[in-house]
């Protein structure tokens, strides 16, 4: 679990940063604190998160309970924020969902947007889930990247990620929105430029998970 670590946005204090349920905990609290100088009013809804390549796709959903969804709080106190699943966690494979926490402006502020956003992970965990399996794949031609397709059961976080050619030099894709690889999700990670990824090439991927470090031997892919 995630539980004592916390993050900062703003002039907040959210804790966990991540929020893990399952079978034998199907609710969980997140806790809010207002470091700020002024009362803040913000509301939390909860979303089913699935991936199509570097894109995170975000449902509403039904499955998750949230209480109180809206709510203000003074400064220097806290709220907490209760989150139950109505979803029983069955099957063998984790279910994502995330969390928008956003601040609403004032009363006759003149504004579109919400002041901020936070965007926190949901995990639905089974009781014996399948560790993530990851399939790498170096592909060349007019869009040349890395293909990452998680195979397992449960998701896990890629950085670092980069493709060693055989003379040494290292090849780093462009950023993606955020490292996590999703079960079952297939991600790919294009090139800025990389006229060295030729058909046939051996090469080496390099990444850091949350199991360690990861050298993967490959041939790149027309």
């Amino acid at each position: 679990m995630a539980g004592s670590f916390s993050a900062r946005a703003s002039n907040f204090e959210i804790a966990p940063v991540v929020l893990e349920l399952g079978m034998n905990r199907t609710a969980g609290v997140i806790r809010i604190v207002n470091k700020d100088d002024h009362a803040v009013s913000l509301q939390v809804r909860g979303y089913e998160w699935t991936q199509l390549d570097n894109d995170d796709q975000l449902n509403s959903t039904e499955t998750l309970l949230i209480s109180p969804p809206m709510f203000s709080i003074a400064p220097g106190a806290s709220q907490v924020i209760r989150v139950v699943s109505r979803k029983p966690q069955s099957s063998n494979v984790e279910l994502a969902y995330r969390l928008l926490i956003d601040e609403i402006p004032d009363e006759g502020q003149v504004a579109v947007n919400f002041k901020f956003r936070i965007s926190m992970p949901v995990f639905l965990v089974p009781d014996k889930p399948q560790a993530a399996r990851i399939n790498w794949r170096v592909e060349a031609g007019s869009k040349q990247t890395i293909t990452v397709e998680n195979q397992g059961g449960q998701r896990t976080r890629l950085l670092n990620i980069s493709v060693g050619l055989p003379d040494g030099k290292r090849l780093v894709p462009k950023a993606a929105a955020n490292p996590y690889a999703l079960a079952g999700a297939k991600r790919r990670y294009e090139f800025e430029s990389a006229a060295e990824l030729k058909a046939g090439l051996p090469v080496k991927i390099y990444a850091t998970a949350d199991t360690g470090a990861i050298e993967v031997d490959t041939i790149v892919m027309p």
